[in-house]
């Protein structure tokens, strides 16, 4: 009888294992990384190198008004609820287009913007230099929704450093 079972769970398993997980598209292998992807355009000639030292793109949670960048970078590195993407300043040209892709959290972004490192102190030298859904007529940033599972496309950014957007974090 322990032979029969022994036999019977082997051969389930092979069934379900060769039959129903690539035609059913339940393979593993297909997950995706849950992120935002897109496209930054530099409009204009870049600021000298002395003064664009990194350019990232952050996902914020919420809208980070009436704090300091210090207590913004204090969730950014320290505690992780702030996602940040890999330096891209070096990929920058004037001019042109940079497509990019972050890995995130899934769940809702309010605030979605380009930074950029323009001065030698680390925690207050940041500005915003774009904002997701960021127009002058209506300055208002758009929420960025990510999915488990899935990555959330077209989440562009038009910067130009000599027309920056208003700063949502005050300075010490």
């Amino acid at each position: 009888m322990r032979k029969n079972s022994a036999y019977l769970l082997f051969v389930l398993t092979f069934i379900l294992s060769v039959c129903g997980c690539d035609r059913d598209g339940l393979n593993p292998n297909d997950y995706q990384e849950p992120g935002i992807s897109g496209t930054i355009t530099f409009d204009g000639q870049l600021p000298p190198l002395d003064s664009l030292k990194d350019l990232r793109i952050v996902a914020v949670p919420y809208y980070p008004v009436d704090t300091t960048f210090a207590e913004l970078f204090d969730k950014i590195v320290n505690k992780g609820i702030i996602p940040f993407s890999e330096g891209f300043s070096g990929k920058a040209v004037s001019n042109g287009s940079l497509p990019y892709q972050m890995d995130v959290k899934p769940q809702t972004y309010h605030y979605v913007a380009v930074v950029q490192l323009y001065g030698a102190n680390f925690l207050q030298d940041w500005r915003v230099v774009s904002v997701y859904g960021y127009t002058t007529a209506d300055p208002k940033p758009k929420p960025v929704v990510v999915k488990e599972g899935a990555v959330t496309d077209n989440i562009n950014f038009f910067v130009d450093f000599y027309s920056v957007p208003v700063q949502p974090f005050n300075h010490p």
